[in-house]
């Protein structure tokens, strides 16, 4: 019994020599684990602060920047056009004033000192490193000299004319389905106060009677995303039916549309009194007067005989246009 209480007493006195060594270690452990989060805390704090100091120096510095650049505009501004010029030459009077090429006189338009043929090459080095504001009005983007050219082209803001054949208002390009709704009054988005989304459809009509001279109204609709709008003309003994499209010419050159004359109740389009014409759709943006040479263009003179042969078999005289729409694969 002795020899049992000795051996329970070794075994106790083992376990708690142990235990005190694994508090101790658990204690030191402990001790590092809150030592290593106080340098943490110490080092993020650190890392705030350098940060929010980088931070003031940067907006310091962008300061400076904006501030010189705002300086290089004053300067090289051409006082008259009050535009900053893109390319060179740029001329100065004897007193060091700028103008730009195209407002150049034979007097300084500052100080009317006598002009001379002195050009400035620090404003032009000037202009070819600044960035320059888009000039459509509403655009706020700054471009390098580089970039500005290719933005211009895209920039949602650009004039573009209304393709309403009668119409000659020029509006930006963000605007113009604003103008055909609201405004443009040879337009029918305007007088049904609706533009029809097309997109479900394969094809559609569109109903008119054969009468030369007559005014024909800017259709507008929408397909898989897109604006296009439907242009009727008669003019010198023609006729001529075009669709054009809401985007640049490489944009539009990823659609097809098909235009096909037939009778009024020619539903399928194949009998004798047909003309067909499968083309990429006329961007917005190109000159009316080329837009009125393209699409499907039928004589006068062929639609008055085509007209006295229906009326033949039919009383309906009537001729329709039939419009699809497609992708280009």
């Amino acid at each position: 019994m002795s020899v049992e209480n000795n051996n329970k007493s070794d075994v106790l006195e083992t376990f708690m020599v142990e235990k005190k060594k694994v508090d101790k270690e658990h204690k030191s452990l402990r001790r590092e684990l809150e030592d290593l989060q106080a340098k943490q805390e110490i080092l993020l704090e650190e890392s705030k602060i350098r940060q929010e100091e980088s931070r003031m120096k940067y907006e310091v510095l962008e300061k400076k920047h904006t501030n010189l650049v705002n300086k290089l505009h004053e300067r090289i501004e051409c006082p008259v056009c009050l535009e900053i010029p893109e390319t060179g030459p740029v001329f100065n009077c004897l007193n060091g004033h700028l103008v730009c090429s195209k407002c150049k006189s034979n007097s300084c338009p500052t100080c009317r000192a006598k002009m001379s043929e002195g050009k400035s090459l620090l404003a032009v080095t000037v202009l070819e490193n600044i960035e320059h504001k888009c000039r459509n009005q509403q655009c706020d983007q700054l471009l390098p000299l580089a970039e500005i050219g290719a933005h211009r082209k895209v920039c949602t803001h650009r004039l573009i004319k209304c393709p309403a054949t009668l119409c000659e208002d020029k509006v930006s390009f963000c605007s113009l389905i604003d103008h055909l709704m609201t405004d443009c009054s040879h337009s029918c988005a305007k007088e049904e106060k609706k533009i029809d989304d097309l997109t479900s459809l394969e094809g559609f009509f569109i109903s008119f009677n054969v009468f030369e001279g007559e005014e024909y109204k800017t259709e507008t609709f929408l397909w898989n995303g897109n604006y296009f709008f439907f242009n009727t003309i008669t003019a010198n003994g023609h006729w001529t039916f075009h669709v054009e499209m809401l985007g640049d010419e490489e944009e539009c050159s990823k659609y097809r549309s098909q235009l096909v004359l037939h009778k009024h109740k020619d539903i399928e389009a194949d009998d004798d009194y047909v003309y067909r014409f499968t083309g990429k759709p006329c961007s917005v943006e190109e000159e009316k007067d080329s837009k009125k040479e393209t699409g499907l263009n039928v004589s006068n003179k062929m639609i008055t005989k085509l007209s006295r042969q229906v009326m033949k078999d039919d009383d309906d005289y009537d001729f329709k246009i039939s419009i699809a729409f497609y992708k280009k694969l």
